[in-house]
């Protein structure tokens, strides 16, 4: 090599050296100091399986370069690269990450660091304390008065006042009011759980008052009821519904369906059908549907050919042969009733496992009859289509009671009917839909609404489905 061609080489040499030099030196300083983090809070309470945000303006007068959020308890570590994401160099940046707590996770508290790094290589670090001890559902009523409560006129006229409220992590307090009469009270409670009673004195005359019982947590989440309460003479009332359940939990936890609605077949008379399962099925009466006060009909205990009104006091009546339906009818002035047992006439279009024509034009094609649930929100079944049923299984006893069981989370929302199996996705053939989308008392041949439900705890449910009652009921099985 000549010495022309080695002085040309280490020229461009030199000059490659200055212009990345140059390129490095880009970036200057404007302040020099280290970037600012303003987090909205620095104590996170949160739960297991909840998402949560973390949220915050960071700034820094030489540009922001980088973010980056580690924890690794919790499989943690996020880098949010600005100086990739925006052309331009930002010096103030809002930070609104969200992240969604392991199903898995297991200990109660977590600290991330949060590391906000400038263009200028300098960085601040800050710790979130992220805890398990968030709380994000109301307090629910477990047993509370129905929305309307009917007291009766007595030689001393009064309410038994009773509630029960849980909430899933701690209760601070509990309010009762009734205005118009002076009535207020509030109660503070520790734990999740309280139980209220109190007899309230009612003037012994027609009259309405509001009633306002509220349940507050710690979290200063609040659930409400209000009530309106009617003193009369015994009414004749719009509705009646029998029950066979001897917690008044149990009237409150279902989906639908318990207590259940039954007939009003003249002034003060009610005649109620029920299938009694086993032998000894008792079974009351309760206006309300919320709980057995302030008004249960049940047999009076000094005279067992009659009923009474007394929650207190009044038996269940006693059903004594199983496997049968039975047909009850009762007055609630004159406190007389009477049951006998009958055959219903099957109200099946056909029997269960009969021959099914797909189309009786074209005979070959038959399948087994079935009916099931049709909709959507179904456990792993949301195609609304008669060709892919959530199959009812007969009982054994019983060829109008049909039944089928589930596992479902809470905030699942739930369409459907009752329908027979079509491999093609034919309607019409037999169906039931409701008398409601949402407040569902009894089902409807050929007409109505589908159900449209949300459910509100997680866990094990029973579907049950009278086809000659018309009646339906959804309910925890946990």
């Amino acid at each position: 090599m000549n010495k022309k061609q080695l002085t040309g080489l280490m020229s461009s040499f030199l000059l490659s050296c200055f212009l990345v030099g140059c390129s490095s030196d880009d970036f200057k300083d404007v302040d020099g100091k280290a970037p600012t983090i303003e987090l909205v809070t620095d104590h996170i309470q949160s739960e297991v399986g909840r998402a949560f945000k973390i949220s915050g303006t960071i700034t820094d007068n030489d540009g922001i370069q980088s973010i980056r959020l580690q924890n690794e308890e919790l499989d943690l570590d996020k880098t949010i690269d600005l100086s990739d994401i925006y052309e331009k160099t930002l010096t103030s940046y809002d930070l609104d990450y969200s992240f969604k707590t392991p199903s898995t996770l297991t200990g109660d508290n977590f600290a991330i660091r949060v590391t906000v790094t400038d263009l200028g290589g300098r960085s601040t670090e800050q710790t979130i304390l992220l805890t398990m001890d968030g709380d994000f559902t109301n307090p629910t009523f477990t047993t509370v008065p129905d929305a309307n409560i009917t007291v009766l006129i007595k030689s001393q006229t009064k309410l038994n006042l009773r509630f029960s409220v849980q909430d899933d992590k701690a209760l601070d307090h509990i309010s009762v009011s009734i205005p118009s009469l002076n009535y207020s009270k509030t109660v503070a409670v520790t734990g999740k759980t309280y139980n209220y009673s109190d007899v309230v004195v009612m003037p012994s005359q027609v009259g309405t008052y509001a009633l306002s019982i509220s349940a507050v947590d710690k979290f200063n989440l609040t659930t409400t009821q209000n009530c309106t309460i009617n003193v009369s003479e015994m009414p004749d009332f719009e509705k009646m519904y029998l029950t066979d359940v001897e917690d008044a939990a149990l009237l409150n936890s279902d989906v639908f369906g318990v207590p259940v609605l039954i007939d009003h077949t003249g002034p003060y008379t009610y005649t109620a059908r029920y299938y009694s399962e086993a032998a000894g099925s008792k079974v009351r009466f309760i206006p309300q549907k919320t709980d057995f006060s302030p008004i249960c009909f049940g047999v009076d205990p000094d005279n067992a050919n009659l009923l009474t009104d007394d929650p207190d006091v009044s038996k269940p009546i006693v059903l004594p042969t199983g496997k049968e339906y039975y047909e009850i009818t009762f007055n609630v002035k004159t406190g007389e009733y009477s049951y006998k047992t009958y055959v219903p006439a099957n109200p099946l279009p056909q029997a269960i496992g009969s021959d099914y024509y797909l189309d009786p034009a074209q005979p070959q094609y038959i399948i087994p009859f079935q009916i099931g649930l049709v909709g959507k929100g179904l456990p792993g079944n949301d195609s609304w289509s008669p060709s892919n049923i959530t199959p009812l299984n007969q009982d054994k006893d019983n060829p109008y009671l049909f039944s089928t069981t589930m596992s479902l989370t809470a905030g699942t929302k739930m369409e459907f009917i009752i329908h027979n199996k079509h491999d093609w996705g034919w309607w019409d053939y037999c169906f039931w839909r409701f008398d409601s989308k949402t407040d569902i008392e009894k089902c409807v041949w050929k007409g109505g609404d589908n159900a449209s439900i949300t459910i509100k705890t997680t866990g094990n449910y029973m579907f049950k489905f009278d086809a000659h009652l018309k009646r339906a009921k959804f309910y925890p099985i946990n």
